[in-house]
């Protein structure tokens, strides 16, 4: 980790890179101030007008010439983003512009930001925890809407809010076995032990429940790769159009006409889509499509899910079977393409069922768009569950979020079943501590500050 000085006053381009109608440079750090008043000019000073937009020019002290005009605002500490005193140039979006301005406030002695730092001033100063900056991060990188609903809850504090309660309970059960073994006569008998035993009990069940909604947030936050493979002429370029709701791979009857994978992004219900088209998969002679087989079977291997598209008019085809004996240890669905030539699944349910493999059927025409309803709502129900509701405001999206409840329960787990084996208190408290620590890692606490100011508010220690 790069060391920070904090009492520099760093600067950077706040908003996206390229062309555009404003640009906004932001300075944050004690002299955040001084370097914007040297660099702006206005009817009013920045200092007596904090949180307002004033009107004025920017200039370039060094080389006596005007930059722009433009808008500045003074956001003075502690009632900004960071903390600090926060000053912002909103300049018109011309990159030239915009380094321009950050290069005289490095002269008049800002140095460059590095990555995500006004972000970490935030969190240091108390303004975000470590979980909202996260969520702040996520929101910014969001592509549908339901990710950036969820970002959005955890930047105002849903994750932090959820552990609060729990960590209140921790602390309270660290503070009775703390006081257990400084004090004699505060040991615990036996109906005690039992007690706090039952609490760990549900303690780790709550925090189990918490873990368990990353299977979901992973999916929503990261997306899920989509394969669509199948024998040649069997529709999976025009589902992939189909899915895409755009033209995009070429559609001809002959067969063998894709070669190569071919990838999009696309939106199926909330998820974010990596939707891969392949070559269809078939014994051939042919160099270059033997390659694209391959390929294909690559793209299966990698796949979250696998897309088995099947030809409804052609009925089931023995070089399908190759195709089936690598799905078996995968998520798949089959798509009975071409419904409206032949509107029946039953052929394929049973051709799947003699070649024991389980997997939702759904029929579809990728011509008419038939079915493609009932399609995407298969892809969700398989990705993330039945039970899944895109109305649900919260869910664990952090692979590192996740890692930390799950180390959280195993250790209450672990302090559970020492107590109810009849450890004494030293030992448990070993794990509920490291329970509490896997907990403050999400917002960044430490934790060990938290027991001790309990323990003295709890109990006379000079007694």
């Amino acid at each position: 980790m790069p060391t920070y000085d904090w009492q520099d006053t760093i600067v950077a381009i706040a908003t996206p890179p390229g062309h555009g109608g404003i640009g906004i440079v932001r300075l944050s750090g004690e002299r955040a101030l001084d370097i914007g008043a040297t660099l702006f000019r206005g009817r009013r000073t920045l200092a007596r007008h904090p949180f307002r937009l004033l009107r004025g020019t920017f200039l370039d002290i060094t080389a006596d010439e005007t930059i722009d005009d433009g808008l500045a605002v003074y956001f003075p500490t502690p009632r900004s983003f960071t903390g600090e005193d926060v000053v912002e140039l909103h300049a018109h979006g011309s990159p030239v512009v915009l380094r321009r301005l950050v290069a005289c406030a490095m002269r008049e002695g800002a140095r460059a930001a590095r990555p995500g730092e006004f972000t970490l001033r935030a969190v240091r100063h108390g303004r975000l925890d470590l979980a909202q900056a996260e969520g702040l991060r996520d929101l910014i990188h969001a592509q549908t809407t339901y990710q950036a609903r969820l970002a959005a809850q955890q930047m105002r504090g849903a994750l932090s809010t959820r552990l609060q309660p729990l960590k209140e309970q921790l602390l309270t059960t660290i503070v009775h076995l703390e006081s257990a073994v400084e004090f004699v006569e505060e040991q615990l008998d036996t109906h005690s032990r039992a007690t706090l035993v039952e609490e760990l009990s549900h303690l780790e069940t709550q925090v189990r429940q918490l873990a368990a909604t990353y299977r979901a947030g992973r999916l929503i936050r990261e997306g899920l790769a989509l394969a669509i493979v199948g024998r040649p002429n069997v529709g999976k370029s025009s589902l992939f159009n189909a899915l895409l709701d755009a033209d995009r791979a070429i559609v001809t009857d002959v067969a063998g006409t894709t070669r190569d994978t071919l990838q999009e992004v696309a939106t199926i219900g909330e998820l974010p889509v990596r939707l891969m088209d392949t070559a269809g998969i078939r014994d051939t002679s042919d160099i270059v499509e033997r390659m694209g087989v391959e390929r294909s079977y690559r793209a299966l291997a990698d796949a979250d899910i696998v897309l088995f598209v099947v030809d409804a008019a052609a009925g089931p085809h023995p070089d399908e079977r190759q195709v089936i004996g690598h799905l078996r240890q995968r998520q798949a669905i089959c798509v009975v393409n071409k419904l409206d030539l032949m509107p029946s699944v039953v052929p394929f349910e049973l051709f799947l069922q003699e070649h024991d493999l389980t997997c939702p059927v759904v029929g579809v025409s990728a011509h008419t768009r038939a079915g493609l309803a009932e399609l995407k709502a298969t892809i969700q129900q398989v990705a993330v569950g039945s039970s899944f509701d895109t109305s649900q405001d919260w869910l664990v999206t952090d692979a590192r979020h996740a890692a930390a409840l799950t180390a959280a329960a195993e250790a209450l787990g672990c302090a559970r079943e020492l107590l109810a084996e009849g450890h004494s208190e030293e030992v448990p408290l070993a794990e509920l501590h490291r329970a509490l620590h896997a907990l403050g890692d999400i917002t960044g606490e430490t934790g060990i500050e938290e027991v001790f100011d309990r323990i003295f508010a709890t109990f006379c220690i000079g007694k």
